[in-house]
C-alpha cells in the first residue's frame, strides 16, 4: 500500500508500523491489518470533514445525524432508543445528543401518543428551520467528498463496505 500518493502522508507512521512488525512476526496479515487500520485512521478526518462546515452553526456531525434521522421519520417523530439504533450510539451518547438538541430548541421529548410511560423525540419549528438552512452546505460538502469517485467507484465501495458491515455484525 505504500505505493499511494503523499496525500496519504498521516497513514505512513501506521503502514510503517505494521510493516515492521511484519517483518518481526512473518505470516501477520500485512494487507488486511492495513485495510482495518485505513478505516480507523480515516474516520477521524471524515468527521472533522463534515464539522468544517457545521463549527459555525456551534455544532458537530453527530449531532447534524441525529437532526437528519429525526428528519426522515414520519412526522419526524422516534424513540429514543430508535435514534441511538439508528446512528449506531450507545445510549449514553445518545441521551448526551438528544439533551443538546432540546436545550437549543431543535427537539422536544413528549410522553408517547401510543403509550404515556413512553417518550418521544419531536423535531421542532425551530429544528426545521436549522436543516433548511444547513442542508445545502451539507449536501455541497458531500458532492465536494465523493467528486473525484466514478458512479462505479462509489458503488463498489457501497457493497465492499456493506459487506464488512455484515461481517462484523452491524
Amino acid at each position: 500500500m505504500s505505493e499511494y500518493p503523499t496525500c496519504c502522508n498521516s497513514f505512513i507512521p501506521c503502514e510503517q508500523a505494521v510493516d515492521t512488525i511484519s517483518r518481526k512476526m512473518p505470516g501477520a496479515p500485512r494487507e488486511e491489518v492495513l485495510l482495518t487500520r485505513l478505516f480507523f485512521h480515516i474516520q477521524p478526518y471524515l468527521t472533522g470533514y463534515f464539522n468544517e462546515t457545521l463549527k459555525c452553526h456551534d455544532m458537530n456531525e453527530t449531532t447534524w445525524m441525529a437532526l437528519m434521522v429525526l428528519y426522515s421519520r414520519p412526522e419526524q417523530r422516534i424513540s429514543p432508543s430508535e435514534l441511538s439504533d439508528a446512528l449506531a450510539f450507545s445510549r449514553t451518547n445518545a441521551t448526551r445528543v438528544v439533551d443538546d438538541l432540546c436545550q437549543r430548541g431543535m427537539m422536544q421529548r413528549l410522553p408517547s401518543q401510543e403509550d404515556r410511560r413512553k417518550t418521544e423525540l419531536i423535531l421542532t419549528e425551530k429544528g426545521l428551520a436549522f436543516i433548511a438552512m444547513v442542508m445545502p452546505e451539507q449536501r455541497q460538502r458531500m458532492r465536494e467528498l465523493w467528486q473525484d469517485f466514478s458512479p462505479e467507484e462509489r458503488a463498489l465501495l457501497d457493497g465492499m463496505l456493506r459487506k464488512l458491515l455484515r461481517k462484523v455484525g452491524g
